[in-house]
């Protein structure tokens, strides 16, 4: 058989590349996932001079900087999942609202939202079951929520609100988000957490996690619901 005779090899379909983002990812990126955080640092570290004069951490090239209050950089539904950890509570809840607005918006169908924060009931706990006479002023510098000259350089330097369960799934309630729900550490529909969940946050923190339905699950859901 010649070359003119032979038949045409069957085109293979492309496989659609795994988009995972990261907001707020500081220092600690993960492989395969657009890792996006808005420190100043960020620009400083990647000059020599400036990031030992500044003294400023070393900040992984794959760390992409962007301010997400100004909105994701993504089409609409085209990531699979998005992970944020410690990040909620450094914007005020308009801030977080309209951002979480945004992940719904450029998740695809079934693509899962992941948001870890301080839990202000386990602070709460922690702070009525201290016997230290210092306990009140620990549990005040715990909630982070003091500002300082950082914040002229760098917005959300402190935290600006806390959350507890039920305050961060309303959030995602009225974000539009309909199946929100409490999880636990490293237990997610998000195959592969490793680089992301830390074990060190895990006594302090709260695991919320939600997917966007796709268009016919919306459609089965009962009225009202």
């Amino acid at each position: 058989m010649n070359a003119a005779s032979a038949p045409a090899k069957e085109q293979q379909p492309h496989a659609e590349v795994f988009l995972g983002v990261n907001i707020g990812c500081g220092t600690s990126v993960a492989d395969g996932w657009y890792n996006i955080d808005n420190s100043p640092t960020i620009w400083l570290s990647r000059i020599p001079v400036l990031r030992s004069l500044f003294r400023v951490p070393a900040w992984p090239k794959s760390v992409h900087r962007h301010d997400v209050l100004r909105g994701l950089p993504f089409g609409n539904e085209t990531v699979d999942c998005i992970y944020s950890s410690h990040t909620f509570e450094h914007f005020t809840y308009a801030q977080s609202l309209f951002l979480t607005k945004e992940c719904l918006r450029v998740l695809k169908p079934s693509g899962v939202l992941r948001i870890v924060v301080p839990d202000l009931k386990q602070l709460v706990q922690d702070y009525l079951s201290d016997p230290d006479s210092m306990a009140s002023h620990r549990f005040i510098e715990r909630l982070s929520l003091s500002h300082t000259w950082q914040d002229l350089f760098h917005r959300g330097a402190h935290h600006q609100q806390m959350f507890d369960g039920r305050s961060l799934l309303g959030m995602l309630d009225e974000a539009g988000f309909e199946n929100a729900q409490l999880s636990n550490f490293s237990e997610s529909r998000i195959m592969n957490l490793a680089g992301l969940e830390l074990a060190q946050r895990r006594h302090e923190s709260i695991y919320v996690e939600a997917y966007k339905l796709r268009a016919q699950d919306q459609m089965q859901l009962p009225k009202g619901a």
